[in-house]
């Protein structure tokens, strides 16, 4: 027995705090059994001394008195939930208090039956340490060596006692009491067995269950708080922030690429080198959160709207620095968008809302800047999605149109082509230019149909022209990086039975500064399926010469901008004259954008342009205008080329006629 005790003492040693924290709570929770049995034992020691008289009798009773008092006012001082850090003394006390007041039981029965010759108060102080041992032991399973104690403490001095006082009734009473307590013994280590591993099964629950707790509050691969997290953090935070909540939307820029590029877990210590640097630039107030995929989320509160926007502008620039990913140095930036509420003012999702609306602000002034919301981006995002939404049924309703403008070959004085442009007039919101709506077609997924029909019209339209007449199309740069576009507009050629030379796609300088893998391979198929190009607007983006060399365009067109500015800018003349005489050294058709006086037909013209488009001669018209125009200046015979001028001159285009 004593082996076994020794073994259950080093297993309490190995017992978990929490675990041994639990037992002691379970102990002292039960206070009516300690009530009850300080009661009686108090009572018996008391009736027991009054009744002998004898100084010794009365001493041990006046000491299990107070040892039940220390031990009933510990149990009421007791709360339900201890510190931590009291524990260990309340463990103490609870073992002194026990072990005081079994032991005085005990003693009480050894002077008992040694000084006492009354039977009576040998069976009431007999029964009572007899009885005190065995509800010790099941009050204390948990606690199997204080347990033990506690049997040992109360239980033996009534065996010595009887064997102080040999007779057969006494040695026979003293062996039953040994085996009486033997057997106690043995049955409090199984229950506390059985206990203990009830409280490690609970506790492993516990344990567990707070970890999916962590794991379904915090990012996986940062650390840091996760979405729903942030939501409550930022709801708590809101309703109880008297100042005002900054709310700070973190966007990587073209992270997407550093995946592809260098792999995901590059990718991934790049999100945990962002995380931990956000964690470092917000105080104990605020919460960093993992938005998803590369955005985080900055919550803090600060004095005004100001300070949000210093502290949005700290977090731009500790981006604007290479990133270590084991030995990797990789560039980053953000895109920041920031809102600003005062406490209780907004909801969380309203203010989310709108860090959401700032961070888009941010994308479209080129990224890596920090944009503030204000409330009208709100109505701009508002009309942004009307747009979106109308324009999917814009088609279907027959709202979209094309028009044309003309083309004016200038040596020959005659329409040698037309650029289709496309008009949305909208019932309600009237015209809506293409500038608004083509971004947000291109955004949305929408561009793709748009052109095909835009496709279809223009070919369809071209079909009826005179045969020396072609038509020019804008292509969005998103369709070339796709493979469906020279199939669409292979199909479309057959179908309306246009000589491919007749259709001219006009691209901007923004494709080719993306360097798509696909756009070289799909330009050089539509080229030799006899597909004429044109790079729009040159001159206002990252022009670069290689390009002409690389693409070999068919066209260049001179942007509105310069033709507008030569009247009043050397630079603007410089750069049109430059333009026209490489086009020209190149073989290049070079047609000049936006004319619209006199001078600056003259000016192009005497400076190599060789043809020229603008209001001076035609604003986009229908296809009725443009039909009309057409038969009245180009349906002609081509070999009689100076009336065919004439015709042009005196019945259409008169601004030739003054140049």
């Amino acid at each position: 027995m004593l082996k076994d005790v020794l073994l259950v003492r080093r297993q309490q040693s190995l017992v978990r705090t929490e675990v041994q924290n639990a037992l002691l709570q379970s102990l002292y929770q039960s206070r009516l059994s300690l009530l009850i049995g300080a009661t009686i034992g108090t009572t018996v020691a008391g009736f027991v001394a009054w009744r002998d008289g004898h100084p010794w009798l009365i001493a041990c009773a006046v000491l299990i008195l107070c040892a039940g008092m220390v031990r009933v006012i510990s149990f009421g001082m007791f709360g339900k939930e201890p510190d931590q850090r009291f524990d260990r003394a309340w463990s103490f006390l609870y073992d002194a208090g026990a072990c005081a007041f079994a032991g005085l039981l005990g003693l009480l029965t050894f002077l008992t039956l040694l000084i006492s010759d009354d039977p009576t108060l040998h069976l009431l102080a007999a029964t009572v340490s007899t009885g005190y041992a065995a509800a010790a032991a099941g009050r204390n399973t948990g606690r199997p060596v204080i347990a033990i104690s506690q049997l040992i403490l109360c239980g033996l001095p009534f065996t010595l006692a009887l064997v102080m006082m040999p007779s057969p009734a006494n040695i026979i009473l003293a062996v039953s009491n040994l085996l009486f307590l033997a057997v106690v013994v043995d049955v409090t280590l199984k229950t506390y067995e059985t206990v203990l591993s009830a409280f490690h099964d609970r506790q492993e629950k516990l344990d567990l269950a707070a970890v999916y707790e962590k794991l379904s509050r915090t990012d996986p691969l940062t650390g840091i708080s996760n979405r729903t997290t942030l939501k409550q953090s930022l709801e708590r935070m809101l309703t109880k922030t008297r100042s005002h909540v900054g709310l700070i939307w973190v966007d990587l820029d073209h992270f997407k690429e550093i995946n592809d590029t260098l792999g995901h877990a590059v990718g991934d210590l790049v999100l945990n080198d962002v995380a931990n640097s956000l964690t470092g630039m917000t105080d104990e107030s605020g919460i960093v959160a993992r938005f998803g995929g590369d955005e985080f989320i900055v919550i803090q509160p600060v004095p005004n709207a100001q300070a949000a926007v210093v502290i949005g502008d700290g977090i731009r620039e500790a981006m604007n620095r290479p990133i270590n990913a084991n030995g990797t140095l990789v560039d980053v930036s953000a895109s920041i968008g920031i809102a600003v509420a005062e406490g209780g003012s907004v909801s969380a999702d309203d203010l989310l809302r709108h860090a959401d609306m700032a961070l888009y602000e941010a994308k479209s002034k080129g990224r890596n800047c920090v944009a503030m919301f204000h409330p009208r981006l709100e109505e701009q995002l508002l009309r942004t999605k009307r747009i979106e939404t109308e324009l999917r049924q814009a088609l279907e309703r027959d709202q979209l149109a094309l028009h044309f403008q003309p083309i004016i070959d200038i040596a020959r004085g005659r329409i040698s082509g037309c650029e289709a442009l496309l008009r949305w007039r909208h019932p309600e919101l009237g015209e809506i230019p293409p500038a608004t709506f083509v971004p947000i077609a291109e955004a949305s997924g929408q561009i793709e149909a748009i052109t095909d029909w835009v496709l279809d019209r223009a070919c369809a339209t071209a079909a009826g022209w005179p045969a020396d007449i072609s038509v020019s199309v804008n292509i969005s740069p998103t369709l070339l990086r796709g493979r469906a576009l020279q199939s669409h507009i292979h199909e479309v050629l057959l179908r309306h039975k246009l000589p491919p030379r007749r259709l001219e796609l006009e691209l901007t300088e923004s494709v080719l500064v993306e360097d798509n893998p696909n756009v070289v391979p799909m330009l050089r198929g539509l080229q030799d399926m006899g597909v004429r190009m044109s790079l729009d607007d040159f001159g206002t983006g990252y022009s670069s010469l290689s390009y002409l060399c690389k693409y070999r365009f068919d066209t260049l067109k001179i942007d509105k901008a310069f033709i507008g500015d030569i009247d009043r800018s050397d630079e603007a003349r410089a750069i049109v004259q430059a333009v026209a005489s490489l086009a020209s050294s190149l073989s290049i058709t070079v047609v000049a954008e936006g004319v619209e006086t006199a001078q600056q037909l003259r000016f192009i013209h005497e400076h190599g342009c060789t043809s020229a488009q603008g209001y001076y001669f035609s604003p986009p018209v229908d296809v009725a205008a443009i039909d009309a125009l057409l038969a009245r200046t180009n349906g002609h015979p081509a070999a009689d080329v100076d009336d065919e001028a004439k015709i042009f001159v005196q019945h259409s285009l008169p601004g030739l006629k003054r140049a």
